[in-house]
């Protein structure tokens, strides 16, 4: 495929955060285990399966391992549940691409509507390198993906529904070894029985939603308990905000998406427990 351009100079990449830290709580040693930043496109960008090497070219050197996944179904702001969306029929379907580094911790999607990037804790001792990074991986993969689409004569598309996810680990290491501790660490969790009839639960999941302000979308978070891949027992606690991106350019996705996560990271704090806090060393 030729060799990648020259690295893009990341300074000239930045878009000023719309959403300041302020009191917003910060820990030291957070329990996220994987971060997705998504913009999705008013409309398909059209390119065809042969054209996917110029997406895949400027990346190969950060991003050298490549996979074709089906694609993505399209997001709504209408709630039906974070896991729940609409589909949308294309005919021929195009391949959404996979583009990861050696360690598979980050991840470049693109598909016909959907721009989406992946932080994920591979190896599982890698620290949260947290949302700002993230964010300059959003704007990064957007001038190249932009770049491209210039060069095969498309237009540049226009962000319309934007998505933040953060899935937390909630382990031994944050006071949760089994459903009996929820209630230690998930603050709205009740957790108790009013008898002892029934025995020690050995599943238990929770579903929230709110309003974010100005009727710009809403904020889902959902607790199960399960496994992950190495058999460690973990709470999952995964938050989501969508809504719609406040102008169809990279700085409206960004805005929301600064929205999201300053809502995301509060809202962690409002439904974990204080205690849970301490385990992370909560900083403010």
């Amino acid at each position: 495929m030729g060799c990648p351009p020259p690295r893009t100079n990341r300074a000239s990449l930045m878009v000023p955060m719309t959403a300041q830290p302020g009191d917003r709580p910060d820990y030291e040693q957070p329990p996220v285990g994987e971060v997705a930043l998504a913009i999705q496109f008013q409309s398909a960008i059209g390119y065809r399966s042969h054209e996917l090497a110029a997406f895949v070219e400027r990346w190969s050197g950060e991003l050298p391992k490549v996979l074709e996944k089906p694609p993505l179904t399209a997001m709504t702001v209408d709630f039906h549940g974070p896991a729940v969306e609409l589909r949308v029929a294309e005919e021929p379907e195009t391949p959404r691409l996979w583009l990861m580094n050696t360690e598979e911790s980050r991840l470049l999607q693109i598909q016909q509507d959907r721009l989406v990037v992946n932080w994920r804790k591979l190896p599982l001792d890698t620290p949260y390198p947290r949302y700002e990074t993230i964010r300059l991986f959003v704007v990064e993969a957007w001038e190249h993906l932009t770049t491209a689409l210039r060069q095969l004569g498309r237009p540049v598309p226009e962000p319309s529904i934007c998505e933040v996810q953060y899935v937390n680990h909630l382990d031994e290491r944050s006071g949760w070894r089994s459903v009996g501790d929820t209630p230690a660490v998930i603050a709205p969790w009740g957790g108790s029985m009013s008898d002892d009839f029934l025995p020690p639960a050995r599943q238990a999941a929770m579903s929230l939603l709110f309003d974010l302000p100005d009727g710009r979308g809403w904020l889902a978070a959902e607790g199960r308990s399960g496994e992950l891949r190495d058999t460690r027992k973990v709470l999952t606690l995964n938050l989501v905000a969508r809504g719609r991106a406040a102008s169809p350019d990279l700085e409206g996705a960004l805005d929301f998406m600064d929205l999201a996560h300053d809502w995301i990271v509060r809202g962690f704090t409002s439904i974990t427990t204080s205690e849970a806090h301490k385990h992370w060393r909560r900083k403010r």
